[in-house]
């Protein structure tokens, strides 16, 4: 995040707020791409009495917090927030929670760390890569109740959430994995939205394989094929 002096009267950044109309104490308060997935929070108290013009790029949204809970979703465009108490004020008491929801969240399962379904199913290898669909919901469920966000964290919630949308997508496969290939082979990123939507997720792409090629048929017994083996 930066902070300083807006030396021009228009807005130019992806995401900031600006002081009105003392073209004198405006500032500029930019959120950098590159800060992550989750920025903020921007406390409004120091701003009672003033009107915040905000303005967001496609894949950015706001979101006001107050008193532990949602209270407005900010799309991309412009928006003025008037600060205070009065009504149709925005709380001075909130802040605002900047969201990268065009961001993809790449979920990845290798060799060495596999995607295990239940205690004794194959391990899956591959990806899916998910987008923030519902920035409401994404907050309920993964950021609600903190100030102070650590992106590994964020990322490990969405990782478990992920596997128990899996886990209930491919129940009716059973565990077996020539079965469960066949499944993964036809899976669509589709098929995973029903249980991911409550959270704010869909899914954009996704490729998973069994981690070790199912066994088709175990060898068979062939007379006359003994290699060392003399005839009578």
């Amino acid at each position: 995040m930066t902070a300083h002096r807006n030396e021009t009267s228009g807005l130019n950044h992806g995401r900031n707020w600006t002081t009105l109309p003392d073209d004198e104490a405006v500032v500029d308060w930019s959120v950098q791409p590159d800060q992550g997935l989750v920025q903020g929070p921007l406390d409004l108290e120091f701003l009672r009495g003033r009107k915040v013009a905000l303005s967001l790029e496609p894949g950015q949204v706001a979101l006001l917090i107050c008193d532990d809970s949602l209270q407005a979703v900010y799309l991309d465009g412009g928006h003025i927030l008037d600060v205070g108490h009065g009504r149709g004020q925005v709380p001075c008491s909130g802040h605002l929670i900047f969201l990268a929801v065009g961001q993809g969240l790449d979920i990845r399962w290798s060799s060495v760390e596999p995607l295990e379904l239940g205690e004794s199913g194959p391990g899956l290898i591959g990806h899916c890569t998910l987008a923030i669909e519902g920035p409401g919901r994404f907050h309920d469920t993964f950021l609600a109740g903190d100030d102070q966000w650590d992106e590994d964290f964020i990322m490990r919630l969405v990782r478990q959430a992920t596997r128990a949308a899996l886990e209930r997508v491919l129940a009716d496969n059973g565990l077996d994995a020539g079965r469960l290939q066949a499944r993964l082979a036809n899976l669509e990123p589709a098929d995973l939205d029903e249980e991911l939507a409550p959270l704010g997720l869909s899914c954009r792409r996704t490729a998973l394989y069994t981690a070790a090629p199912p066994i088709e048929m175990a060898p068979a017994d062939t007379t006359g094929q003994f290699p060392g083996l003399g005839h009578n």
